[in-house]
């Protein structure tokens, strides 16, 4: 029993189409935010993420070497959009609370 190839459906190919050909205005806004990303990166990040898209973009190489590239970039980028933890510091009210406690332990004994 043979099996035939499955047909791509309008929607389909009307989707693999709009995904090689974007719009100007998808264009203009990837451009934006490849900006906005390159110019919070340090320049040796800078400078890497480059030349990794590049590589993308001529796609000269084995697929898994394709996917090392594609999975560093990834991680560049995550790294760059991770939230940064808010750092404590201590406030100089907390220090001024901490030294007058400190005090009036001293007056206690």
């Amino acid at each position: 029993m043979k099996h035939e190839k499955a047909k791509p459906t309008k929607e389909v190919v009307e989707s693999n189409q709009a995904l090689s050909n974007p719009s100007l205005e998808e264009l203009q806004r990837s451009h934006h935010i490849l900006e906005a990303l390159i110019a919070v990166l340090p320049p040796h990040s800078k400078e890497e993420l480059v030349d990794l898209l590049q590589t993308l973009a001529a796609g000269n190489g084995s697929p898994e070497a394709m996917n090392s590239v594609h999975q560093r970039a990834l991680q560049i980028v995550s790294d760059v959009c991770k939230p940064n933890p808010p750092q404590e510091t201590p406030s100089p009210e907390h220090g001024q609370a901490t030294g007058e406690r400190r005090q009036r332990d001293r007056r206690q004994r």
